[in-house]
């Protein structure tokens, strides 16, 4: 088979009423094979790209792509399909009368809508791939917030058993001096301005009464540290186990970049930018207009010897019997090829 027949049966065409017809016609038809034929191939990168996506067999190749061929086949068909059985008429006008017209060209336009949509997917690729990155990263900072929230929560709790251990401490520390001072015979006054030893020297009653005291803060000190060392060793466990958790949630995470997500994240890109949905429209009907222009072509075309035989061959199919139209149509065809 010669590449021109090759085309010629991509459209659908006849090979035996082309070769009663010039070259000229010849090559019309071949064209509208390379039209039909270029959605197709479309269609095999669309498909292959959008299967690439699924988590279940992206890291099987032959699988995705040999469901983007079995996808280009069949919109090959369907294009096909359309272009074969469609028939030109005469003029432009009675075309557009036409009921089959539209509802060939709604049909093109669905297909091609079907394949435009991957193939855009793939032109913003890397930009989509960034923004689910950045996603990621945002997604990620907000489990940390949520831990770090936790954490600060456990960490003040810890701060408040240190300070009132604190305010004890500094409690008996400045009953201790006072003792030293008031068996040292030296005269203070506390933080009010009233004297707070006697300035004797030795241990007078008011030394051992402050000894008293001095005692009763020790052993308040000794029993409130004791009382927090389950509470202090409850919250640094769980101090422990919430970073340990933040730690673990933060790498395990991570967003899936199947098309579902790829369509969010371009939906994001469009609100960013205004250029990428300007951008997008003009791709999607870049694609829908390869997609319908064999159709296109074929019906507005320059009426030819090849439409001018199948009209009337339609025409005679209404009017005649099978052995009436047999003998008409070797007769038309004889005097055809001797012209």
């Amino acid at each position: 088979m010669k590449i021109g027949d090759f085309f010629i049966w991509c459209a659908g065409s006849d090979t035996d009423l082309l070769s009663l017809c010039s070259q000229k016609e010849r090559n019309k038809h071949i064209g509208y094979g390379t039209l039909v034929l270029v959605p197709a191939i479309l269609a095999l990168v669309s498909m292959s790209f959008a299967l690439s996506t699924v988590e279940g067999i992206k890291a099987l190749p032959i699988l995705y792509f040999l469901g983007g061929l079995i996808w280009s086949l069949i919109i090959f068909s369907f294009d096909r399909f359309i272009v074969s059985t469609h028939i030109r008429k005469m003029d432009d006008r009675s075309e557009l009368k036409s009921p089959a017209f539209f509802l060939r060209l709604g049909f093109a336009l669905i297909l091609g809508i079907v394949i435009s949509h991957p193939l855009v997917m793939l032109y913003f690729d890397g930009s989509v791939q960034d923004q689910i990155a950045e996603n990621t990263a945002l997604h990620k900072k907000e489990i940390e917030k949520e831990y770090d929230t936790k954490i600060l929560n456990i960490e003040a709790k810890l701060l408040r058993l240190d300070s009132s251990e604190y305010i004890k401490l500094e409690q008996r520390n400045t009953q201790a001096e006072i003792v030293a001072k008031e068996i040292d015979g030296e005269v203070i006054k506390n933080a009010k301005g009233e004297i707070a030893t006697t300035g004797l020297y030795g241990k007078g009653p008011s030394a051992e009464n402050k000894i008293k005291q001095l005692t009763i803060l020790e052993e308040e000190l000794k029993a409130l540290r004791i009382n927090q060392v389950v509470e202090r060793s409850t919250y640094n466990s769980e101090l422990v186990q919430l970073k340990n958790q933040q730690d673990s949630a933060i790498g395990a995470y991570s967003i899936s970049a199947d098309y579902l997500k790829r369509e969010m994240a371009l939906e994001q890109l469009k609100e960013k930018h205004s250029i990428v949905r300007v951008t997008q429209y003009f791709l999607i009907l870049l694609f829908i207009l390869v997609d319908i222009l064999p159709f296109i072509f074929k019906t507005f075309s320059p009426f030819g010897m090849y439409d001018r035989i199948l009209l009337d061959d339609s025409i005679l199919v209404q009017e005649l019997d099978h052995e009436s139209r047999k003998v008409y149509l070797e007769k038309l065809y004889k005097q055809i090829s001797e012209a």
